[in-house]
């Protein structure tokens, strides 16, 4: 089988990394979300190239990385869990409340609300 059809049959799509940088030797290191690093652990994706895989797979067909559990699995930089644990512990804005009329929503008391009968017709188009 050519290198093009085992992607093709294989790779299902690409998982996008949360951090990304260089160890010493030069290899990429990815920071992935609990879900998309549970799919690397279990084999469904690549830890090098990201490519994830409709089945368990040992050698990667995009880069070629083989499967090794203790290199592709490592402590994330300390600063990549301080952001997390920073991101965490905002508190999230305040959001104004939905207005919706014609669903019987809120409507704000500074919303001024008009009758459609009162409504003039269009001096252009149909009217």
């Amino acid at each position: 089988m050519r290198p093009e059809e085992a992607i093709t049959r294989q790779v299902k799509g690409w998982l996008v990394p949360i951090f990304q940088s260089r160890d010493e030797g030069g290899r990429t290191l990815n920071g992935l979300c609990a879900e998309d690093f549970a799919k690397v652990c279990a084999g469904y994706a690549c830890s090098d190239c990201l490519a994830v895989f409709d089945t368990y797979t040992v050698t990667c067909p995009v880069c070629g990385t083989t499967r090794d559990v203790d290199a592709d699995i490592r402590e994330a930089p300390p600063l990549w869990l301080q952001h997390l644990r920073e991101r965490d512990l905002d508190e999230p804005a305040d959001k104004p409340p939905v207005v919706n009329p014609f669903a019987g929503g809120t409507v704000l008391p500074e919303m001024e609300t008009i009758p459609l009968a009162k409504l003039r017709k269009r001096k252009w188009g149909r009217s």
